[in-house]
């Protein structure tokens, strides 16, 4: 296998549009961060790996990295994002110094089949620039490939128009470099104030090179842009389960079901008559009560599905107490508490998609999605029989009073009562 001399991880972004959760890099997928299953493999493919990381995430990650076992044959270092040099060129150029010869940059919150990255590298000694390029059928927010006319690379178009993209190949962040200060010095020249500072960058050495190129990829890809990519990435790895696993110190009924692959912790208790379709992952702790349903979901550690819930297609974070609920094609954080009978719908009577509100409100955002049920931040707590509409995005820190209805997002620290918002003082 052909090693490449550095791979930079980059994992200093600010996630701003993956409000009403935080940090996504550090989501946990079968007990494990994703920044932690990134290193898994990265580690692999070289023997040093750089991560850069921002000034709001780099104390948490360096104490993950210490917490995991010793990678044998890879060196790991976690530099600090320069807070003058935002973006994806700025976390870039922050490596400035600290790696030499060829390098290999991808994004903490990409996963895709590592296996592609030994056919980049086998190709890397003709090329100063290749990339990994997927054909898509939709509008994805990122780069695009621009050809001229005899169908070569002309550019990388950041974020156009969904009606101006150049073509259906969007730009992965999988870039080998021969030579990282080439790219170094050629963000160093490039001035714009459009978040586009490091496609810009690309496109003067495609330009002044004439020596990049592109390796189609035609496998798997997920990527978590915005809240409820956290589904997709969910899905992926549920899949990974391929056989049940039972802990020993588990307590499950005899009259409880499982189907499928499933995976159920340490000290998990699962009562009477419950019924698991996997695959589904339970996290350690987890007390899963009589009556319930859970399908092709994740539910974290030490948390309570109580009686008679349903859980399905959802992805749960730890410490979650549900209360016979019904939540669907919905993504709890931490620490989310949901009274008796407060359910989330997660499909519109007119079967159009759902689309979800910018931080902002100035905008709908598409997510492509027919089923999406509701995205609520950590440590919020949602009174009995609350009805949720389609697609809410409800903050952190939040209270919602009892037999109301959430049609709107619900912004931070907020308590809403009989549709009017206030202060949430409470939580304080």
């Amino acid at each position: 296998m052909v090693q490449i001399d550095n791979i930079l991880l980059l994992a200093g972004g600010d996630s701003t549009r993956f409000w009403p959760l935080k940090e996504k890099n550090l989501m946990k997928y079968l007990g494990k961060t994703l920044i932690v299953h990134q290193i898994d493999q990265l580690a692999k493919k070289s023997d040093r790996l750089i991560i850069v990381a921002g000034i709001h995430n780099k104390e948490a990650i360096e104490k993950i990295v210490e917490q995991q076992p010793e990678i044998s044959g890879c060196a790991i270092e976690i530099i600090l994002q320069n807070e003058k040099l935002e973006g994806q060129g700025g976390a870039v150029l922050s490596a400035k110094g600290k790696v030499n010869g060829d390098v290999l940059i991808c994004n903490t919150n990409d996963i895709f089949d590592y296996s592609f990255i030994d056919k980049l590298a086998e190709t890397k000694e003709k090329k100063d620039f290749i990339f990994l390029a997927k054909k898509v059928n939709e509008y994805f927010p990122g780069g695009y490939v621009e050809f001229d006319e005899n169908n070569k690379i002309k550019g990388i178009i950041e974020k156009p128009d969904p009606e101006k993209v150049p073509s259906d190949i969007t730009k992965l962040v999988v870039d080998y470099f021969a030579d990282f200060e080439e790219l170094t010095s050629a963000l160093e020249k490039v001035t714009t104030d459009k978040d586009d500072w490091y496609e810009q960058a690309l496109c003067k050495i495609i330009e002044k090179t004439n020596n990049s190129d592109y390796l189609l990829y035609d496998s798997y890809w997920y990527t978590i842009k915005y809240p409820w990519h956290i589904l997709d990435m969910n899905n992926y790895f549920l899949s990974q389960i391929k056989q049940t696993y039972i802990d020993k110190s588990s307590l499950i009924s005899k009259n409880a079901v499982l189907e499928g692959m499933v995976h159920i912790g340490k000290n998990v208790k699962i009562g009477d008559f419950a019924k698991i379709v996997g695959p589904c992952f339970i996290g350690e702790g987890t007390v899963i009560g009589d009556f319930t349903m859970i399908r092709a979901s994740h539910i974290g550690s030490h948390s309570l599905i109580g009686g008679y819930s349903e859980v399905t297609r959802s992805y749960l974070g730890e410490r979650v107490m549900l209360h016979r609920n019904y939540v669907g094609d919905s993504v709890l954080a931490d620490d989310v508490l949901m009274g008796a009978g407060a359910v989330t719908a997660n499909y519109r009577f007119d079967e159009k998609m759902i689309n979800s509100m910018s931080k902002d409100r100035s905008r709908p955002v598409p997510t492509n999605r027919q089923k999406l049920g509701a995205i609520i931040g950590k440590k919020t707590k949602i009174g009995v029989n609350n009805s949720i509409y389609p697609g809410i995005k409800i903050g952190s820190f939040c209270l919602v009073a009892p037999q109301g209805l959430v049609d709107s997002d619900v912004e931070d620290n907020v308590y809403l009562i009989k549709g009017v918002k206030k202060r949430n003082e409470l939580n304080r």
